[in-house]
C-alpha cells in the first residue's frame, strides 16, 4: 500500500478540511474545518493522532464555543 493509498478501496487520498460532528459524554459537537485526508473513491477519512488528539480537548471544552445550534433529536419507531 502507498502512502496516499485508501486501505479499504486502494483509492487516492487528498487533504481535505471537513465538519466532524463529535460525540463526547452523550454531547454532540459540531467542529469546522478539520484536516483530515480523505478518499477520494469511498471516502474513507484518515486523522492524524494530533487532530484526534485536539478534537477531544476541543470536545471537551465546548462550554466556550463561539456559536450554538439546536438539534432536534428523534426515536425511530418500528
Amino acid at each position: 500500500m502507498k502512502a496516499n493509498e485508501c486501505e479499504y478501496c486502494s483509492g487516492d487520498i487528498q487533504p481535505k478540511k471537513v465538519t466532524v460532528n463529535y460525540s463526547y459524554k452523550g454531547k454532540l459537537v459540531i467542529i469546522k474545518d478539520v484536516p483530515v485526508g480523505v478518499c477520494q473513491e469511498c471516502g474513507q477519512r484518515y486523522y492524524a493522532a494530533a487532530t484526534l488528539e485536539k478534537l477531544d480537548t476541543m470536545a471537551q471544552n465546548s462550554d466556550v464555543a463561539p456559536e450554538r445550534i439546536s438539534v432536534p433529536v428523534m426515536v425511530m419507531s418500528p
